[in-house]
């Protein structure tokens, strides 16, 4: 790597770390498949929603109040100062935790859908209690551009949680095994980050600094709370309305349409930390615009192709039961896009000191998911549950666009951007239909290759010197 710059270098290291963490789970999906029945896979699939809303709650959006209000200050010494606050604010709320999960956990048993245990529950709450003084640290890291650092911890850390998953799955341990093995994941390397943060940065304490991640975090967990219900709810509620065995294809071709996320990580590990510095730079409304337009442009891609790839390994590469998973995958990549295509869209409403836009937003998209998914659910089964979160997702995506602009203006080219998402959602439509290896072959190439015609000639992104290329490869 010594010949890239250093932003095309962190941007290589942080994507390769997020592809090989979320890779690594990926490319266990077949062998977790294979060694557990159809019905603990749905038991599996509503523990890991479980996760996903604890994780919100735990973390109150302390990470992001850590970029809103550290990453903006140039005084090295205060950035220090105030990381090691908000740090030790996360391991103060690690501290009540551990102790309520553990008596939560048995009430709790009564709520959750899936029939879990006692001690299923523990395990995750447990894990939860950690992602605090976990979350923190990684975003400390990628705000000091120590991208090998962060690079170690991720994949270290995936490849050690993959190989304690399978050695519990060889002693027939089940669910039980897999939570085991991702506890102690967590344990470990919570305490490596938290030796390198207390190294780097100490501890500390501030009640106004308290206050102020507080006041403009706690709106952003509320979102998240609410984001449950777009991502997390849809399994608790296919588990009512249909079976268990529904639930883990669900899952599975929910795992597939994560890709579309994991593909996207190169570009989003960079931006993410980065874009308020852009953002407020000389002529950074245009520069963040420009910016933002190359990532639309990236996930539209991505999700064509996947879009496209994802049957065919669902054929391939799991058990026959599976194959219905098939046939839910490009709706529910289409939902992907559209939040993912919102998390770019969304830099107005954060730009402020306050993130209630996000919170209105994500309050109406919650109703609006509560109902559809419980009323085309009932109606429709898994396909009414599938719509409901294509729609809400593609809803919200407008929302945050017409909001944000209306917090803070970016000049998007508008008609560009609707024609590009159109040529998108028209490949996507395309790839649900069954298909023959040698059309996927054909539409791998050609869906792509479209949408960046379109995307160059509308000025979208920039355009190729195919000579200038043509001299190099001579």
């Amino acid at each position: 790597m010594k010949g890239l710059s250093p932003v095309l270098k962190q941007t290589l290291l942080y994507g390769s770390s997020i592809v090989l963490m979320k890779g690594i789970s990926l490319l266990m999906l077949p062998f977790i498949t294979h060694h557990l029945p159809q019905a603990e896979f749905g038991q599996l699939e509503i523990i890991s929603s479980i996760a996903a809303l604890g994780s919100v709650v735990v973390g109150l959006g302390l990470e992001d109040a850590m970029y809103r209000f550290i990453g903006a200050d140039y005084d090295k010494e205060k950035r220090k100062r105030n990381s090691a606050r908000i740090f030790t604010l996360t391991l103060l709320i690690g501290v009540v935790v551990i102790p309520s999960g553990w008596v939560l956990a048995e009430w709790l048993d009564a709520y959750v859908p899936g029939g879990l245990s006692t001690y299923q529950l523990r395990l995750v709450l447990l894990m939860l209690a950690l992602e605090g003084c976990i979350a923190v640290p990684l975003g400390w890291l990628r705000m000091q551009n120590r991208a090998y650092t962060f690079f170690s911890m991720a994949v270290g850390r995936a490849f050690f949680h993959a190989g304690l998953t399978v050695a519990m799955l060889f002693m027939d341990r089940g669910i039980d095994g897999i939570l085991e093995a991702s506890v102690i994941a967590a344990i470990t390397q919570a305490i490596i980050l938290t030796a390198l943060q207390a190294k780097d940065t100490g501890f500390g304490f501030s009640a106004s600094l308290t206050k102020q991640s507080l006041i403009y975090s706690l709106p952003i967990m509320a979102s998240g709370l609410m984001a449950f219900s777009l991502n997390g709810l849809d399994r608790w509620v296919l588990a009512e309305v249909s079976s268990l065995k529904s639930v883990a294809q669900f899952g599975v071709a929910a795992k597939f349409a994560l890709v579309v996320v994991l593909l996207l990580q190169p570009f989003s590990m960079w931006w993410m930390p980065k874009r308020f510095d852009i953002l407020y730079s000389v002529d950074g409304r245009a520069h963040a615009m420009r910016f933002t337009c190359y990532g639309l442009i990236v996930v539209m891609i991505i999700a064509v192709v996947v879009a496209i790839l994802a049957p065919i390994a669902i054929r391939f590469l799991l058990p026959e039961s599976y194959m219905l998973a098939a046939q839910f995958t490009a709706l529910l990549i289409a939902a992907a896009l559209f939040k993912e295509m919102s998390e770019l869209l969304n830099l107005g409403s954060f730009a402020g000191e306050t993130s209630y836009a996000q919170l209105a937003i994500n309050t109406i998209s919650a109703v609006i998911a509560l109902s559809t998914l419980w009323w085309w659910g009932n109606m429709y089964g898994v396909y009414g549950i599938l719509l409901a979160l294509a729609f809400t997702q593609g809803l919200r995506m407008i929302l945050f666009f017409f909001i944000s602009q209306s917090l803070y203006y970016l000049p998007y080219p508008k008609f560009a951007l609707i024609l590009t998402t159109s040529l998108c959602l028209v490949w996507l439509t395309i790839s649900q239909y069954e298909l023959s290896i040698t059309q996927c072959f054909i539409f791998l190439i050609t869906a792509p290759l479209t949408l960046i015609l379109l995307a160059q000639k509308l000025n979208l992104i920039p355009r190729t010197n195919y000579f200038k290329l043509k001299e190099l490869a001579a």
